[in-house]
């Protein structure tokens, strides 16, 4: 009779370490991180993903909208141009902690992104999750000018003189090119964090290039966006959001998501210093309220970004969840740049509530874990996009506050031999070295998807007595872990003992394995 062996979990994120020897090396891991997450772990993560030519792969789930390439039916995972401020990160440590082998890390990753440009002078690889289908948009090119343009900025001087006037040119062929959306400027038809992501660029772009062909539409344009998007009252007139889509002020919409607004209010500040500007600083202060005072608490006890509201008039309503948990980074750090002009003792606590949110949410491997509410795929599945944006975040935060030291880059290429799952009671993920794979527990039966990370698309199988080829040999994961959700509980029924993490996310408790 087969016997259940038990582990002590908390109902809503647990991680086990289903060997014994790694049991208390885990706990003492999470202990130590509860003041924010482990930065390196997370860097590490990330260079597992980026590939010889510096491309960043992933699977690129969206756990804001709860969607991803397979539910698109594309099955790409290749680099997104949505990733790229890892280049960031990376540059900002590489500018602190000179390293060799991070130079060529981050070298690589800052000449794919520069030099894989379509013919029409857009970036290659930006639809993010709809993966290959779109070719086209304005954020995902901006979000990779400005990985290109902070990490410059960050360690530039690590570049030969041709490497960075190629990175310049680079961005500045890419602004052109976009002037296909609105002529370059704000409209009231433009989606408002992808306009302001735009001004961020050609801010970052003017002072580090010496070229002033923008210098002239730079005020206007935040006034313009000001004019166009910005609404106070919600939740508080201290608070300010912006309309996604300005036109949607007549007759009702959404406001921006949580997540997006870093992408308001880093060039809200860079303008208050260039223009000596006072109210644009004061707009991204009351940005910043809105967010902090938009957060909710879960069930864990975490502050948790709210999804948005919809505003019609004088009505106002708040969605909460489901909603992302790897993604806060930009809007935080734009509370950090806010922060650093200003001080406001409400927003340094509701970062410091998101650092605690981090720790909670990571599993060892490195990734948090996605969101809460889905109950399917974007739960658990992380995407490197979003974790990139964590990472521009944290690897800034932890240097100006001493927790990254030249000791990064040792943890960054060490090996992390260990599986890794990602669990809830309808999806899991899990990976182990160059293999991942995204599954469906017994009592499940949608998900079946097999990826590698030095792989560009991946696949998914099909049960045998369908006329669907099989899943390609070389993506076949082996031997994944399987489980069984019963009534009091997650139950491994696998007979492997390859060493494993189990992060648990979701009400079900996981109950350990079936010896």
């Amino acid at each position: 009779m087969s016997t259940v062996s038990t582990v002590s979990t908390v109902s809503t994120v647990s991680t086990v370490s289903e060997d014994a020897t790694r049991s208390n090396e885990a706990g003492g891991r999470m202990s130590a991180a509860q003041a924010g997450p482990d930065v390196a772990a997370l860097a590490r993560w990330m260079r597992t993903w980026v590939g010889d030519a510096g491309q960043v792969r992933g699977f690129h789930n969206h756990s804001v909208w709860g969607t991803n390439p397979a539910t698109f039916v594309d099955f790409t995972s290749g680099h997104q141009a949505f990733s790229a401020p890892a280049t960031a990160a990376f540059g900002e440590v590489l500018g602190r902690f000179p390293d060799e082998r991070g130079l060529d890390l981050w070298r690589r990753m800052m000449l794919f992104q520069a030099r894989t440009v379509q013919d029409d002078g857009q970036f290659r690889h930006i639809g993010f999750q709809v993966g290959e289908s779109a070719t086209s948009g304005l954020i995902h090119n901006m979000v990779g000018c400005l990985g290109l343009l902070e990490g410059l900025r960050h360690a530039g001087h690590h570049l030969s003189e041709d490497e960075r006037a190629e990175v310049l040119a680079a961005v500045r062929r890419n602004l052109d090119a976009c002037r296909v959306y609105g002529g370059g400027r704000p409209t009231p038809d433009g989606t408002v964090n992808q306009e302001y992501a735009r001004v961020w660029v050609k801010l970052r772009y003017t002072q580090l290039s010496g070229d002033d062909a923008f210098a002239a539409e730079l005020e206007d344009d935040l006034d313009a966006l000001v004019r166009l998007s910005h609404v106070r009252g919600v939740p508080d007139d201290e608070s300010v959001g912006t309309f996604r889509q300005p036109t949607d002020r007549a007759d009702g919409g959404i406001l921006e998501p949580a997540e997006y607004y870093g992408l308001m209010v880093v060039p809200l500040v860079l303008g208050a210093r260039r223009f000596g500007r006072p109210d644009l600083l004061e707009e991204a202060v009351g940005i910043c309220r809105h967010v902090a005072r938009s957060a909710w608490v879960d069930d864990a006890g975490c502050t948790r970004f709210h999804r948005y509201w919809y505003v019609r008039g004088g009505t106002r309503l708040l969605s909460t969840t489901p909603m992302l948990v790897a993604g806060m980074g930009l809007t935080l750090y734009g509370i950090d740049e806010v922060l650093a002009e200003v001080d406001v003792p409400e927003l340094r606590e509701f970062s410091a509530a998101c650092l605690r949110t981090y720790a909670h949410y990571q599993s060892p491997a490195g990734p948090f874990v996605s969101a809460t509410g889905w109950h399917h795929e974007a739960d658990v599945a992380p995407s490197t996009a979003w974790h990139a944006h964590d990472l521009m975040f944290l690897s800034r935060h932890a240097l100006d506050g001493g927790g990254v030291d030249a000791s990064f880059w040792d943890e960054v290429f060490a090996d992390h031999d260990r599986q890794a799952v990602i669990l809830s009671d309808r999806a899991y993920w899990a990976e182990d070295g160059v293999h991942w794979c995204i599954l469906s527990p017994y009592t499940a039966g949608d998900l079946s998807i097999f990826g590698r990370k030095d792989r560009d698309t991946f696949a998914r199988s099909f049960f045998a007595w369908t006329d669907k080829e099989p899943l390609p040999g070389e993506l076949e994961y082996p031997r994944p872990p399987a489980f069984f959700v019963a009534d009091d509980g997650i139950f491994r029924v696998d007979p492997s003992d390859r060493p494993t993490d189990v992060t648990v996310v979701g009400p079900v408790p996981f109950r350990g394995r079936l010896d």
